[in-house]
């Protein structure tokens, strides 16, 4: 029996639209996790990528994202997890996207990145005041790092033969907290995190060594989900060559 040429038009319509993603306003198609929505996963206690301010979310990684998103023709939704919470998030399909991931060879194995936005530096800072200089004089000693995060996997792996006690916090300001109290005598951070609240809490701080390891913030998305890697790609080439990029980075780093 000859089917109807018009069955024929309205299958194949059928057969390729259950592969495609969502659709943009702009008529781009992406594959979100929610039709016309970048769901952007983050944990505001990391000052200032992300964090509430009466009651508020801000932040670099804030703004960036709504810049992002509304050049995609997409609507910014954000999802607030705890330190790791948001890494899993990712690996399970939860949300679309993690902003301002330091790219390492470990994480590639279960997601993609963007190309890199931020450049910083892996640092082991002191007060100004501590007897301490070389990297030798922490054996035995007390290093604060925030829990799930490259900074953390980095001072476990380099600082373990100085037989040093590596004290993960679950949040900055609770590592700030017994930083003040004497309970610290170091701490493995980012450069920029380390400048931020060395500014905000009005400390010296004294860096041993001097910038450990080079970091790459970029922001992740599902593995091989390449449609959204690549137009986040895009989206960040152009906001690099209209200058606006650099506008986000002098408004919220310098």
């Amino acid at each position: 029996m000859k089917i109807p040429t018009i069955l024929v038009i309205i299958s194949s319509i059928l057969i390729l639209t259950s592969f495609s993603g969502c659709t943009s306003s702009y008529g781009k198609e992406y594959n979100t996790v929610n039709p016309g929505v970048l769901t952007v996963g983050i944990t505001p206690e990391m000052p200032p990528q992300q964090y509430y301010e009466d009651g508020e979310l801000k932040g670099f990684d804030i703004d960036l994202m709504k810049e992002i998103a509304n050049n995609m023709g997409l609507k910014p939704e954000f999802k607030i997890y705890e330190y790791g919470g948001a890494h899993e998030a990712l690996l399970n399909g939860e949300i679309d996207c993690l902003p301002s991931m330091t790219i390492s060879p470990e994480r590639k194995e279960d997601m993609d990145f963007s190309r890199a936005y931020i450049q910083t530096y892996v640092v082991v800072a002191v007060f100004e005041n501590s007897p301490y200089r070389e990297l030798k004089d922490l054996n035995g000693k007390n290093i604060a790092v925030v829990t799930n995060t490259y900074t953390e996997d980095w001072a476990k792996e380099y600082l373990g033969s100085l037989n040093a006690n590596i004290k993960s916090y679950d949040s900055v300001e609770g590592l700030v907290s017994d930083v003040y109290s004497g309970n610290i005598d170091a701490v493995v951070t980012d450069q920029i995190q380390l400048d931020y609240y060395s500014k905000q809490n009005n400390f010296e701080s004294r860096l041993i060594f001097e910038k450990m390891t080079i970091e790459y913030w970029a922001i992740a998305v599902k593995k091989d989900n390449h449609n959204l890697q690549n137009e986040i790609n895009d989206v960040l080439f152009e906001l690099d060559e209209n200058k606006a990029l650099y506008e986000l980075k002098n408004k919220w780093y310098d």
